[in-house]
């Protein structure tokens, strides 16, 4: 092999970890969630953005023992929720809703003054379900 042939190789491996890399820092873990436990939001959307890499929703309501506030409210993709029979205009601001969402294990502040959550299921102002309604968490018997 030329020394031509080894610096062409050695860069097209160089970049082709470097886009290996930079794919996986880009998707990130649900370990920050506390797939657990189940909050109940009752509450009006304030957004909702239907992108890639996650779509989310942002909450004002009353999650369970009364704590008043706003939620972000995080999701998978939408080609995903698309198979879960979610639609681009499923929510839209004003919406009102029961949102259900794994809380986040350290109960921070977010910057914009909300709570965090990872999405489980919703009742839809129509009273139409997607995900799980049931408030149990992945480890709960059914």
């Amino acid at each position: 092999m030329t020394t031509k042939h080894k610096l062409l190789s050695f860069f097209g491996t160089l970049a082709a970890a470097a886009l290996m890399i930079s794919a996986s820092n880009a998707h990130h873990s649900t370990a920050a969630f506390d797939n657990e436990r189940v909050v109940r939001i009752e509450g009006t959307i304030t957004q909702f953005r239907w992108i890639n890499p996650h779509a989310s929703i942002k909450l004002e309501g009353v999650a369970d023992g009364g704590e008043r506030g706003l939620w972000t409210i995080e999701m998978t993709a939408p080609n995903v929720l698309i198979n879960q029979g979610w639609k681009r205009n499923s929510l839209v601001v004003g919406d009102q809703v029961v949102m259900f969402a794994n809380p986040l294990h350290n109960a921070v502040t977010l910057n914009d003054g909300s709570q965090g959550g990872l999405y489980v299921g919703v009742i839809l102002a129509d009273g139409s379900k997607l995900g799980r309604t049931d408030g149990k968490g992945e480890g709960s018997d059914r």
